[in-house]
């Protein structure tokens, strides 16, 4: 697996975590085998460690006005 590009790398990862949700341990394993593999190609990735955006809700008054 470790001969595969990036991209393949990551479908089979991405398949291999569908089947883990399905059940199968093995398959967990080896996604996160190969999502280390990944990492450890590409590094840390902005979305990987960037927090997340809060967004401002417009408030509304607790009570109603008719």
């Amino acid at each position: 697996m470790e001969t595969l590009d990036d991209e393949a790398l990551a479908s089979a990862a991405f398949v291999l975590r569908i089947r883990a949700a399905n059940g199968d341990r093995d398959a967990l394993r080896e996604a996160e085998r190969l999502e280390r593999i990944l990492k450890s190609r590409l590094g840390p990735t902005p979305s990987g460690h960037a927090p997340l955006e809060v967004t401002q809700r417009e408030r509304k008054p607790w009570w109603r006005f008719w």
